[in-house]
C-alpha cells in the first residue's frame, strides 16, 4: 500500500510540473520577438500508478514532467526550404536580367543601338551619299560610325563587368556555404552532448534551423537525422543521432561532426572567347572533384549566379573527333556536321587557346584551325599543342591512349539559359557580319585620291597589345544571305580572321580616322576624285535593310536590337514572374509555419492563467494533506 504521505508527493508533482510549465511559457514570452525561434511545450504523463492490492486497484501516483519539446512540423520546413531555393535562383536573375534589361534600354537621355545606329549612322551616310566630296561630310560620318564602335565596346565591356561580379558573388555565396556547413557540424555537436543526457537541446536545433533556412537559399537542402543505437542494446537509443546536409541532389556537405569544403579555384584557361579572365569553378576540396554547376538538380541562389555568368542558351563548342588518335600525337581534328553554327565562324566563340574535353578528359590546347569542305558542308577544326595535367598536377604533352574515332570533343559545356556569353556571342556575331559586309563593299571602291582600298578594312581589330588589324577578305561567292562561310582552306588564329573580331575589339581604322579622303564612295576608279561620285555609299545605306547583303537571325540589320531585346525581356519576365510567385508561396507557408511553430501572445497569456491555476490547486492539495496529516499526527499520537 502507499505511504501515509503519498497524497503529498502528488501534490508536489503537480506543484512542479505546473512550475515547470509556467516557466516554459514565460521562456515562450521572452522569446517572442526572436526570430527563428520554435514555441516551447512541457510534456507530461502520469506516473507509473503503485499496486496497492486493495479492492479499488492502483492508486495513482501523480505527473511526470517529461521534456520540454519545440513545436515545429518538419514537413513544412521541407517546403519552406524548397520555396525558398527556387525564389534564390529568380531573384538572382531577376535583378541581373533588370541590369541587363537597362544597358539595352534606348532612351533620349541614353542612346542605344536605334539611336546611334538606325538613325544617326544612316542620317550621316545619307549625307555622305549628298555630298561625298566634302571632307566635313566625310568626317562627320566616320565619327558617327565611331559612335556605333563606341556603342559596341561599352555593350562587350558593361557585360563584363556583369560577369565579374556575378564571378565575385559566386565566390561569397560558396564561402557562405562553407561558413554555414561548418556552424552546422558544430551545432550537431553540442546537440548531441546535451542530447545524450536526456534532454532535448531546443535553441541549439533552432539555431541549425535557421541556418538551413539560410543554406536554402543558396543550395537546394535535403537533411536526413538518424538515431545512434548500442551495439550492446540494440533496442534502445543511445539519444545522440547522426545529422546530414545533401546540397545539388547527391552531395553529401555535412555528415555528422564533419563536413565538406567547396573550393573557388580560377581557370587558368578560357572557356568562351569574350570570358573574362578568371572565372571560378567550384571544387570539392577533400576529393579534388568538380562540382557541377549545370546539375539539374542544383538550384538555389548558386544555379542562378552560374547559370547568368556561364548560360550560352546551349551554343557550345561539340563534335566528334575524327580519327582515333596516338599517344603521342599533340593535335586532334574534330568533325562538325553540315548545317551546325559551328560551320559558320562568325557564330564561333572559341578562345585563341583553352581547355578542349575528349571523352570526358579535359587537354589544354595552344591554338586551332578551321577547314570547310564544300562539297559536304563538314567542317573540321585542328586543336594543336594539347596537354594534360597527371595525377601530380604535372602538365604532359601529348594525349592520353584509348579513345577512338567518333569519340564526343566539346569545349566548355551546355548551359540551358542565355547568361552573359550567349548576349556577348550574340554583339560578336552582328559586328562580324556588318564589318565584313561594310569592308567588303569598301574594299572594292576607291578613295577620293584615286587609290583602291582592296584589302585595307574600315572597320579593324585591335589586339591586346593595341596593334589594330586588317582581317582576311572575303570574294562574292561566300557571302550568301549574309552569312559568312570561309571557303576550302585553313584558316584559324594564324591569320586575322572575322570570328576574333569582337564587339569588344571593334575599331575604325586609325587611317581612315587621321584622314577622311582615304574612305571610299565610289567603285569607279576614273570618277573617285570627283564630288559627286557616291555609287558605293548607295550600297553601304543598303545594309540597313536589305537583308542579302546582311542578316541577323532572320532580321535586317537594323532590326538586331529588336531581336536582342526579345531575348531579354522573355528571361527578364519569366524570372520576374517566378520571383513574384515564390515571394507568395514563400510568404504563405511562413505564415503557416508560424501558425505551428511561433509564439501567440493571447495563446500564451491563456496558458500562464491556466498553468497558475493548475499550481495553486496544487498548492492547495499540498495544504490540505499537511492539515490532515497535522491532525493525524498531533490529535491521534501516530
Amino acid at each position: 500500500m502507499p505511504s501515509q504521505f503519498f497524497g503529498l508527493t502528488i501534490a508536489y508533482s503537480g506543484l512542479t510540473a505546473a512550475q515547470a510549465s509556467q516557466n516554459t511559457t514565460a521562456n515562450n514570452i521572452a522569446n517572442i520577438n526572436t526570430e527563428g525561434y520554435s514555441r516551447q511545450e512541457l510534456t507530461q504523463t502520469a506516473s507509473e500508478a503503485l499496486r496497492t492490492y486493495s479492492r479499488y486497484g492502483m492508486a495513482g501516483a501523480g505527473v511526470d514532467a517529461v521534456s520540454i519539446d519545440q513545436i515545429r512540423n518538419k514537413y513544412l520546413d521541407m517546403k519552406y526550404r524548397a520555396n525558398n531555393t527556387s525564389l534564390g535562383e529568380y531573384a538572382q536573375k531577376n535583378q541581373y536580367m533588370a541590369e541587363i534589361e537597362n544597358y539595352f534600354t534606348d532612351t533620349t537621355v541614353v542612346p542605344g543601338f536605334n539611336s546611334v545606329y538606325v538613325e544617326d549612322f544612316y542620317n550621316a551616310l545619307s549625307k555622305l551619299e549628298d555630298d561625298p566630296g566634302s571632307t566635313t561630310t566625310r568626317q562627320s560620318f566616320i565619327g558617327t560610325a565611331n559612335t556605333v564602335v563606341e556603342y559596341f565596346n561599352t555593350m562587350a565591356e558593361d557585360l563584363s563587368k556583369i560577369q565579374d561580379n556575378l564571378n565575385q558573388e559566386v565566390k561569397d555565396v560558396v564561402d557562405k556555404i562553407n561558413s554555414i556547413a561548418e556552424q552546422i557540424a558544430s551545432l550537431n555537436k553540442q546537440i548531441n552532448v546535451i542530447e545524450n543526457r536526456g534532454v532535448t537541446a531546443n535553441e541549439l536545433r533552432d539555431k541549425r534551423n535557421n541556418l538551413l533556412d539560410e543554406l536554402s537559399s543558396y543550395v537546394d537542402v535535403e537533411t536526413r537525422e538518424v538515431d545512434v543505437y548500442n551495439y550492446a542494446d540494440p533496442d534502445n537509443p543511445t539519444g545522440a543521432k547522426v545529422f546530414s546536409v545533401s546540397v545539388g541532389g547527391a552531395y553529401t556537405l555535412v555528415d555528422g561532426y564533419e563536413y565538406q569544403e567547396l573550393e573557388c579555384r580560377a581557370r587558368d584557361e578560357k572557356i568562351n572567347q569574350s570570358d573574362i579572365d578568371g572565372l571560378y569553378d567550384i571544387y570539392w576540396k577533400s576529393t579534388n572533384t568538380k562540382f557541377s554547376p549545370v546539375s539539374a538538380t542544383l538550384s538555389g541562389q548558386l544555379k542562378g549566379l552560374l547559370e547568368l555568368r556561364d548560360g550560352n542558351n546551349n551554343e557550345f563548342f561539340d563534335g566528334t573527333l575524327k580519327t582515333a588518335f596516338a599517344k603521342e600525337a599533340e593535335s586532334i581534328e574534330v568533325t562538325v556536321p553540315s548545317g551546325s553554327k559551328l560551320t559558320d565562324l562568325n557564330k564561333c566563340t572559341l578562345p585563341d587557346s583553352g581547355i578542349v574535353t575528349v571523352s570526358g578528359f579535359d587537354y589544354i590546347y595552344d591554338s586551332w584551325s578551321y577547314v570547310y569542305d564544300e562539297s559536304t558542308g563538314e567542317g573540321t577544326y585542328t586543336f594543336t599543342g594539347l596537354r594534360y595535367k597527371d595525377n601530380d598536377g604535372v602538365y604532359q604533352s601529348g594525349l592520353l591512349d584509348g579513345v577512338p574515332a567518333d569519340a564526343t570533343v566539346r569545349v566548355g559545356w551546355k548551359v540551358d539559359y542565355m547568361g552573359i556569353p550567349y548576349y556577348q556571342s550574340q554583339l560578336n556575331e552582328w559586328v562580324r557580319n556588318f564589318a565584313a559586309t561594310f569592308n567588303k563593299i569598301e574594299g572594292r571602291g576607291y578613295d577620293l585620291n584615286g587609290d583602291y582600298m582592296g584589302e585595307k578594312c574600315f572597320f579593324q581589330m585591335v589586339d591586346s597589345e593595341g596593334t589594330q588589324h586588317d582581317m582576311t577578305q572575303l570574294d562574292d561567292s561566300r557571302i550568301e544571305d549574309g552569312t559568312y562561310a570561309i571557303g576550302t582552306g585553313v584558316l584559324g588564329n594564324g591569320t586575322y580572321t572575322y570570328n576574333q573580331l569582337t564587339a569588344k575589339n571593334f575599331i575604325i581604322n586609325a587611317e581612315i580616322l587621321e584622314d577622311p579622303t582615304k574612305m571610299a564612295t565610289t567603285y569607279d576608279k576614273e570618277a573617285s576624285t570627283s564630288v559627286d561620285s557616291a555609287d558605293l555609299v548607295k550600297d553601304l545605306s543598303s545594309i540597313k535593310t536589305d537583308k542579302s547583303k546582311m542578316s541577323f537571325r532572320g532580321c535586317s540589320s537594323a532590326e538586331f536590337l529588336q531581336s536582342l531585346l526579345s531575348d531579354i525581356a522573355l528571361n527578364k519576365q519569366s524570372a520576374n514572374t517566378f520571383e513574384t510567385n515564390f515571394t507568395t508561396i514563400g510568404q504563405t507557408l511562413d505564415n503557416q509555419r508560424l501558425s505551428v511553430s511561433g509564439v501567440d501572445t493571447d495563446e500564451e497569456a491563456l496558458n500562464l492563467v491556466k498553468f497558475q491555476h493548475a499550481y495553486e490547486l496544487s498548492a492547495k492539495v499540498m495544504q490540505t494533506m499537511t492539515e490532515m496529516y497535522d491532525r493525524l499526527i498531533l490529535n491521534t499520537g501516530v
